[in-house]
């Protein structure tokens, strides 16, 4: 049996010492030698919500988006749209360009499912996101907002993935 040199590492800063790395030559016809268990780190279980809790967090950020490019005021519809999402033209320079292409179109999906709903749930997510709103309107829109964002999820769920 050879015997291998032994490795050692040196760093710049005094840490602690390290045991050696140990080689062992194993043949066919030696069983390895029983090696001390490892203690590994166990993660907390992953916190998942319900699939219609899901569902209300993905649409809410589908809704800040919205509303984030909303008090832009920057126009929701330039033209028409392309026959491709992300297909290259004269706009698309870079994967930040077709970033924001992809964004114009979630804003458009979402601004177009918001105008969809009847005027009550409308004038909630309006007034969610402190947006332009009549003002006009007696109710809880607290309560009216789950409901919006409840119809807002039935309306997208074929159109973006959420």
């Amino acid at each position: 049996m050879s015997k291998r040199p032994t490795l050692t590492l040196r760093w710049p800063v005094k840490t602690p010492p390290v045991p050696d790395i140990v080689f062992v030559d194993v043949t066919g016809d030696s069983a390895p030698p029983a090696l001390k268990p490892v203690r590994v780190a166990t993660l907390p279980p992953a916190v998942r919500g319900t699939v219609a809790q899901e569902h209300y967090e993905n649409v809410l950020r589908l809704l800040d988006g919205w509303a984030e490019w909303i008090r832009t005021g920057e126009p929701i519809a330039e033209g028409a749209p392309r026959q491709c999402l992300g297909a290259p033209d004269a706009r698309i320079h870079s994967f930040e360009d077709m970033e924001i292409e992809v964004n114009k179109r979630l804003v458009r999906e979402v601004h177009t499912a918001v105008w969809d709903l009847c005027v009550i749930e409308r004038e909630a997510v309006m007034t969610h996101y402190g947006l332009k709103t009549r003002g006009v309107w007696r109710a809880d829109f607290a309560k009216v907002f789950d409901q919006a964002v409840d119809s807002l999820f039935r309306l997208l769920k074929d159109r973006v993935a959420c």
